[in-house]
């Protein structure tokens, strides 16, 4: 702290030491999400094989994001939790700051940071909103999956 920000009156001091209290960052991941996450809407998505999912798979996500969510690519952030095994929920969190969280197929990780939910279920999670889905690829083909995955999002989205 400069010199200039210092507060000298002892009576007044102690209000602002919990006001300036910084929140630190961790940098030392470089996430490189898909999407620019205007509206704090985060899609952890799991895909060893691509940076962040396959093509089918992809276009499936921002099918859902453009004609069921009614918002754009550029309102989310899409990361691939693959890209990052050692990031912890609290780290990606303190990242991104996110309202909202779309988990997709990512059940193993969310066990390994003690969150354990059902499949098309929501919670609050370290102050994120948080819905649970089975992975992209099981929403091609299976149709009653679709249906319970839309009745998760519209409770999360538009209730």
């Amino acid at each position: 702290m400069s010199t200039d920000d210092q507060i000298s009156d002892d009576f007044i001091l102690p209000l602002f030491e919990e006001i300036y209290v910084v929140k630190e960052r961790d940098f030392s991941i470089e996430y490189n999400p898909l999407g620019a996450g205007k509206q704090k809407l985060l899609m952890l998505v799991s895909s060893a094989s691509e940076e962040f999912l396959e093509n089918t798979e992809l276009q499936l996500l921002n099918t859902i994001i453009e004609k069921g969510l009614k918002k754009e690519l550029n309102d989310v952030w899409v990361v691939n939790i693959q890209r990052f095994p050692n990031a912890s929920i609290e780290n990606i969190w303190a990242h991104f700051e996110p309202l909202q969280v779309m988990v997709w197929g990512c059940a193993d990780w969310l066990k390994s940071q003690d969150v354990s939910m059902e499949v098309h279920k929501q919670a609050y999670v370290n102050g994120a909103e948080l819905l649970t889905a089975a992975s992209l690829s099981t929403y091609l083909s299976d149709n009653a999956a679709k249906a319970k995955l839309w009745t998760g999002m519209q409770r999360m989205f538009f209730n």
